[in-house]
């Protein structure tokens, strides 16, 4: 069995935008995955990203294929920022830009990776196997999803993490309790709310955070003092979005992996209205416990008050995603064994290669090592050079 150059695992934003520069450079390789899998499986329908539109690209290296572009050929109103991009939106971006950048995809689920004596045999999902020299994992972060250890006993629909909260249309007429103070709580429960449900939410911190909404139009001092950035406004968050090898270089691991699990803890600018005054919200409150009693869970929560009991339906826990090496189970107990380590997350090269030579991990497994914009799809920009660049060093003469 031949192996070939380079597998790429996921077909997320990642996977497809170092497929487009992969192709590009003429490099041999597969993409495996179903594209967008998770978001078109898993995020809630009226789900609205982040991310403002200039930093929701996908990234082929001559940037001919822009959400801006998309948007002009559909004859779709394209403003850089002030103008938040619905799900179904971004989802029909990706596929014209898999179309044109990326090429036939290989729609199979890879199992198990295992180490060879010349790189990595992928098993596959239909019983056959392939080889590869080089493996880059960009499986985004549905393996990471976070869940309380107060809620963990609770089974499915009684509880779900807000990245499988899917058709909220399904949630109406049902009380439903949201656990988190960030942008998945605050967004399903708004979701949840238009549906038709009635909603709390439950939350440790004792106000939530609101941005400021952006200025559209920006004085030449403005935009000096204060430049967009792909996270945020302001030259910090130019730094973060533009320097994740120097943010790898400039500071230690525990600093490193604390910052990342601190940042971007509030819901965005556009959802405060459709948010306050319509969700009932208990701050600085922990909960204590959760059991399931005959259909409904029984909620402890402690709070300035003392502790009190809610009952409700269902519970969604939005308390984000958690980098551990252990859940990726799609590598081989051998193989993970074998990458060395920061804590739990992966300890990456500045070219995102693991201690196994020849394997590498992008996305979200890799923001405890280069910063928080690993988090969202404009890590990408920077992530597809990088690894081009890596792979072209492989390549034979």
């Amino acid at each position: 069995m031949s192996a070939m150059g380079t597998a790429i695992i996921g077909a997320g934003p990642y996977g497809l935008s170092i497929a487009a520069h992969l192709r590009a450079a003429g490099l041999p390789f597969q993409l495996f995955g179903t594209p967008l899998e998770s978001w078109r499986s898993f995020m809630p329908k009226g789900m609205v990203l982040k991310s403002e539109r200039f930093a929701s690209n996908l990234w082929d290296p001559a940037r001919r294929f822009t959400l801006e572009r998309f948007s002009a050929e559909r004859q779709i109103a394209y403003q850089p920022i002030g103008n938040p991009l619905g799900l179904a939106s971004f989802l029909d971006y990706a596929e014209w830009f898999r179309q044109r950048a990326v090429g036939d995809v290989n729609d199979v689920k890879v199992k198990r990776i295992r180490c060879n004596a010349h790189g990595f045999t992928l098993g596959l999902v239909d019983g056959t196997s392939v080889e590869a020299r080089r493996v880059i994992l960009a499986t985004g972060h549905m393996a990471f999803r976070h869940v309380p250890p107060e809620l963990s006993d609770l089974p499915e629909p009684l509880c779900l993490h807000s990245a499988r909260l899917g058709d909220v249309e399904a949630y109406s007429g049902r009380e439903v309790t949201v656990i988190g103070a960030g942008q998945s709580a605050v967004e399903s429960a708004a979701l949840l709310c238009e549906a038709g449900a009635t909603v709390h939410l439950v939350a440790r911190t004792g106000c939530l955070d609101w941005p400021i909404p952006p200025k559209i139009n920006k004085s030449f001092l403005q935009c000096i003092l204060e430049p967009n950035a792909g996270l945020c406004a302001g030259w910090r968050c130019v730094a973060m979005s533009e320097l994740p090898r120097m943010y790898r270089w400039l500071f230690p691991a525990e600093k490193r992996h604390r910052h990342v699990a601190r940042f971007g803890i509030a819901g965005a600018w556009w959802l405060r209205e459709r948010f306050e005054g319509r969700i009932n919200v208990l701050l600085s409150h922990r909960v204590r416990s959760a059991t399931d009693g005959g259909g409904r869970v029984r909620l402890v929560v402690e709070g300035p008050n003392g502790v009190s009991e809610i009952f409700t339906d269902h519970i969604i826990a939005g308390t984000g995603f958690k980098v551990d090496m252990n859940r990726l189970d799609i590598l081989d107990p051998a193989l993970r064994a074998r990458i060395a380590r920061e804590g739990d997350a992966p300890a990456l090269s500045a070219r995102f290669e693991t201690s196994v030579a020849g394997l590498f991990i992008v996305g979200v497994a890799s923001a405890p090592t280069f910063g928080p914009v690993m988090r969202f799809m404009f890590g990408a920009k920077h992530v597809a050079p990088i690894l081009t660049r890596r792979l072209k060093s492989c390549a034979p003469n």
